[in-house]
Order: C-alpha cells, then structure tokens, then sequence
C-alpha cells in the first residue's frame, strides 16, 4: 500500500482534505494493528544522503533564458515537478526544480521541506543543489538537516508520528534555480500491500514539465480511472513490469474562482487503484470492524444500564450520548498503530478515541442493545462525486453509524458533541454517498438528505423613544432549531459568557454606535426539542440619525442575519460553479413601536431563484410596524451560465434587507 503524498506543490485532488474524521485523527487507511506492528518499519533514524536508486531514470530540465518572458505575479515558477514510483520497491523518488523570481519567491522558496512518516518510512537525500547561471552550487550538509516532530495539532486534537525534514539552504538569491531530490522508501501495511495512488496533471501555480513515471509488477492488476482528462500514460513492458509514464508539459496554473461548492474538484486527475469493485473495499472494512473478544465488565456493566430503558429509541440515544459526550474527541492521524480501531473495551476505559474508535464503541453498544446498526464510510466533501471513482478505501474520510429502528434509518455521528434531541430531531449533513459496511455489500451506498433542517429566526421588538432625543429599549429574541442549534450550543459550551455578550454588541454597535446592554443575556435549551433560544437586552441612544444634506430623521431597522446568509461572490461571470450554503434558513421578524416616527407601509419583495427564496413583507397593525425577512437556501451550487441571474437576484434581495422609519 502507498499512501498519495503532499510534495511541494499542494495536493489538489481533494481526496484527503480534513473533514470530521480528521479531526478525530484517521485519514481513513484503518488496518490491522497486530500486521502492523511486525511489518512497519520502526525507523527513527535521521534522513541519509545517497545516490538515487539504479531504476531511477534520470531527468533533467531547461534551465531559463535570461530574456524569458516572466508572469510578473509569480514569485518563483516550476521547471520540473518528476516523480518515478516503484510499486515493487516500494519506493517513491522525487525531483524538484523550482526559479526564484521574486524577494519573496526566495523567502518562500529557498528551504526544502519532506514530509514521511518514520515508524513506516525512511527518507533519502540524493542532492540539494542551486544553479547560478551555469555554475552548480552544492547546498546539501547532512549535518544541517533538521527533522521535527510534528506532535499534537492543538486545534483538532491530532497526534501525528509524521516528521518533517527541513533543509536550509544557504545564499539563495533571485533568479536562482533550486535542484533537489529525494526517495521515501516504505510504506504503511494498513491496506494489505495494495496500491493506491494519484497522478496530478494541473496545479496551483504554472508547471514547465511534470512527468509521474510508474513501475508496476505484470503479475498484478492495476486500475487506471481519468478525472476530467483525456490523457493516457505511455505504456512500455518489460519482463515481469509494466512503465506507465504520465508527461505534462507547460502546465498552466488552475486558479480557483472562490465560493465553490465543497465537492468540486477543479484539477485533472489519474486515479491508480487496485480494487476493482467497492465489495473488495468492504470485505477489507468489514474485518476493522468486526470484534471477537467480548466487552469488559465495566462496558458490560453500562450496556446492563441501558437495556432497562423501556423504548429501543431511549437505549439509542442513550448509548449515542455517552460516546459523543464522555468519549472526548483525540486520536492518531498517522502511524501504522492507528491504522486499526481500538477495541472498544480500550475506548470505554481510556475515554478517549477518533471516529473509527468511537463508531466501533457505538456499535458494539447498539448491536448488544439488539439495535441493528452498521458503520459507513463517507468523504465529507467529495460526497455525491464518489460516483465517479473507481473503488478504493483511501476515497473516505470520515465513519458514521447507520441505525435501522423501526422501519427508519438514521445516520448518526459518534463525534458530534454538541447535539441534542430526540432520533427524530437529529440531522446529519448531504453525504451523499456512503459505503455501509455490511455482509453483501457490493457498491455505495445513498445517504438521503436529511428532513430536519436547520433554522433559524431572530424577532427584534423595537421600542422607539417617544422624542427624537429620547432612548430607545429593544429586545432581541434568538430561536435556534435543528443543525443551527446544534452550533449555537456549541458556542456557548466553548465560549465564554462574557465574550458571546461582548462579540454580540459589538456586532450591534456597527448599526447602532450607541448602544448598551440593559439586561444579562438568557439562555435556554430545550435539549428534548433540539431548540436554543437566547434573549438579548438593549437601550440605544441616537436612534435617529440625519447627514448633513438631508432634512428627516431616520431609523434603520435592519436584519442582519439574513444578511449574513447571503452568499456574495466576488466573480459573477465565471468559469466554475458557484458554492453556496446549503440548507440554509433564515427569518427575521421585527415589531417596531414609535410615536415618533412616521412608518411608511414597506413595499413587499418576493424573489424565487432557482437557487434560493427570499421575501420581505411588513404592514401596519394596531400602532405597530410589523416585518418579516426570510432566505431559504434551495441548493449548495449555481451553475457558471446561471450565476449572472443569481447576483442579480441577490442584488435586489440585498437592496430590501433593511427598513427606514422616518422621524417628525
């Protein structure tokens, strides 16, 4: 097995990026622990310097005129990006040639950076060299090669055995020509010695020449899968090995047009696989998952507990609390021993784990429940587009468990901590597709979208100040429901009081520049319901503004939640598909009391995109003005010719986000 690696361009096949389940620490390239151990290498050592491998074909480049033409936005430029692959080696060379062009190319260009993991991998220096006109200034000293621990990532709880080898180098200057080259040798055992890989045909900045060239055994199968290319290796075979060999010349950059939607993946691609069905992916899934030793007495014992609750829904809920809210979120990103998830047992007792950990407990409790329950492997952003690749565990990023009860099927998140409520008020976000790991089980599986959506309304009730000089008194009713309440408890569980009052006001006092807090703010849970409700207290004075050229007073109501819903792109006319929110609901309701203003019957707007609804109505009733704002998201995607329309509509729902009392 190798793992797809991160060079120095960034990875843009957006099959590894973090999703939940990173957060939990697994990459999802679980394995067996025990093979692990006694196949991985335990190799702490520091980086050596020897020359490449004998099957290395060597490559070189052009070096640049002096009368090139430069894009002036670079700051350096890619000559060769060269990655030769031995599959019966085991073996990864990697050459890199890169121009400083710039002061800042230099700053960002002139150290070299490797990433491998030592408990499985060991890294070889070839060279490390500058080109300076025709002249060849050797830069590699085994002696200044640094490797550091990459430890714990504090913000997402990740151990990680990977190690970075950092070389500096000496001297470099503008217009110089960084040459470097490496192999990592070895490989994670975690898929049974399969191969998966990658071959990235267009990248984030302009590339001269990339050329992946692939040494692999005749005896074995390999499946080749293009991703928005047409390109095919040049294919040569030799006695027991079949060489494809990818070449890209003058690659140019692909620039993303920001917001897309979280699935898109702009950037050609070859998949490399060796799983021809999905079912060979959930056999192998099926034995992480499968436990023979029986639960501890402890574990046992809480099991025990839960089967006395009357309803089968109660024991769910109760087992799926307890693993996301006293098994706290930490785990292995990388090394062959978190590959495997933990025994359950294990998990209870330390009280800790990653998502695979977590789900296996989940499941182990559900299962003893007499709860039918399965684990299922999704890609958080990927999502519906795993359609479209070819079958190969390394696809998924994240585990969550399918619960079948009573004729419904819930897909529930071990690692949600912050979520309340009944099964019935329980959501998961628009997987897609998943893989269920069960007996049979011979392709993906559809995830439906949920049917409890998040929503949000805020109700503003106004009190304007009988004079124009008098304080006005406003009271902010904030009513959270489903995913939204979800993250409005989140907030409030990791956030203090105080600082939530303080961001709040501040937020208030960009309309309202004199306004004050009257009242500590409440909060309630209704955790039953799924429902979070805030209730916000306020004076402001100077309600009433007027600039220098007009002759009225005025006071502006405006819904600001709604405001920050909408999604406005800097790109209208683009290339790519525009990304929006999705599901999204929004309301604002503001009653508004004066008696010394004259409030004008607001003109109603009603938009119906194809991609969002939007509505603003209001009226006069019994001294008051009465206004209602809602946004409801249809989709998480605008089509390129349809994003022209959807700024228009934007625009006009925009323009009606607010409301304008005139004061006498």
């Amino acid at each position: 097995m190798r793992l797809l690696r991160q060079g120095s361009l960034n990875l843009p096949v957006e099959l590894f990026r973090r999703g939940p389940c990173l957060r939990a620490g697994w990459v999802f390239l679980a394995a067996m622990q025990a093979l692990a151990a006694m196949t991985c290498r335990a190799n702490d050592a520091a980086p050596e310097v020897h020359p490449p491998s004998k099957w290395v074909a060597p490559r070189s480049f052009t070096r640049p005129k002096a009368d090139d033409a430069v894009d002036p936005s670079q700051d350096y430029r890619w000559l060769l990006l060269d990655r030769q692959i031995n599959a019966q080696n085991d073996e990864e060379f990697v050459h890199e040639a890169r121009q400083t062009l710039t002061s800042a190319g230099v700053q960002y260009g002139s150290h070299i950076m490797v990433n491998y993991d030592p408990t499985c991998q060991s890294l070889t220096f070839h060279w490390a060299r500058l080109w300076r006109g025709t002249n060849k200034l050797d830069r590699l000293d085994p002696s200044r090669v640094r490797v550091n621990q990459a430890g714990l990532d504090t913000e997402e709880f990740l151990f990680s055995t990977k190690k970075t080898a950092l070389l500096l180098l000496d001297d470099v200057r503008v217009g110089d020509i960084v040459d470097y080259a490496y192999t990592i040798e070895g490989s994670s055992p975690a898929l049974d010695g399969k191969f998966f890989d990658a071959v990235q045909l267009q990248f984030k900045q302009p590339v001269e020449r990339a050329v992946t060239r692939l040494i692999w055994p005749s005896s074995r199968r390999l499946y080749i899968k293009n991703h928005l290319t047409d390109l095919r290796p040049v294919t040569a075979r030799k006695s027991n090995a079949v060489e494809f060999t990818w070449i890209v010349s003058n690659a140019p950059a692909l620039r993303v047009e920001p917001p897309t939607p979280v699935w898109y993946d702009p950037y050609p691609w070859v998949q490399l696989s060796e799983c021809q069905k999905w079912a060979e992916v959930n056999r192998w899934a099926l034995r992480l998952f499968t436990t023979t030793n029986p639960p501890s007495p402890e574990l046992a014992s809480k099991i025990a507990e839960w089967k006395k609750l009357p309803q089968p829904a109660a024991r769910v809920l109760a087992a799926l609390r307890f693993v996301q809210e006293d098994i706290r979120y930490l785990g292995m990103e990388d090394g062959a021993a978190g590959y495997e998830p933990t025994h359950p047992s294990v998990v209870f007792a330390r009280r800790y784990g990653d998502c695979k950990d977590k789900s296996l407990l989940l499941l182990t409790m559900l299962r003893a429940l007499k709860i039918e329950a399965f684990p299922v492997l999704v890609n958080t952003y990927r999502r519906q587009e795993l359609a479209a690749f070819q079958p190969s565990p390394v696809v998924f990023n994240h585990t969550i468990v399918r619960v079948n009860l009573e004729g419904q099927s819930f897909w529930l998140d071990p690692t949600a901590n912050y979520e309340r409520g009944l099964l019935t008020a329980r959501s998961w976000p628009s997987y897609g597709l998943g893989l269920m790991v069960a007996p049979g089980v011979t392709g993906l599986t559809p995830i439906p979208p949920c049917p409890v959506q998040p929503k949000t309304t805020v109700t503003e009730y106004l009190n304007i100040g009988a004079t124009l000089t008098a304080e006005s008194t406003v009271k902010i009713v904030t009513v959270a429901e489903g995913r939204d309440a979800d993250l409005l408890r989140e907030r409030f569980a990791t956030t203090a009081r105080d600082d939530i009052e303080r961001e709040n006001l501040n937020n208030l006092a960009k309309l309202y520049p004199f306004i004050r807090p009257t009242q500590r703010l409440l909060y309630a849970d209704d955790e039953q319901q799924n429902r979070v409700e805030t209730t916000e207290f306020y004076a402001i004075e100077r309600l009433w503004t007027r600039l220098p050229d007009e002759t009225d007073y005025h006071a502006r109501i405006y819904s600001v939640n709604v405001d920050q819903a909408l999604i406005k792109p800097a790109v209208s006319f683009r290339a790519m598909p525009l990304g929006l929110q999705y599901p999204v609901h929004q309301i604002f309701h503001a009653e508004v009391y004066t008696t010394s203003g004259v409030p004008v019957d607001p003109i109603n707007v009603r938009i119906e995109n194809p991609a969002f609804y939007f509505q603003r109505t209001g009226g006069l009733a019994q001294g008051r003005l009465v206004l209602n704002f809602e946004y409801h998201s249809w989709t998480d995607v605008v089509a390129p010719d349809a994003a022209p329309a959807y700024v228009r509509d934007l625009h006009t729902a925009t323009e009606a986000l607010d409301y304008t009392v005139i004061g006498y």
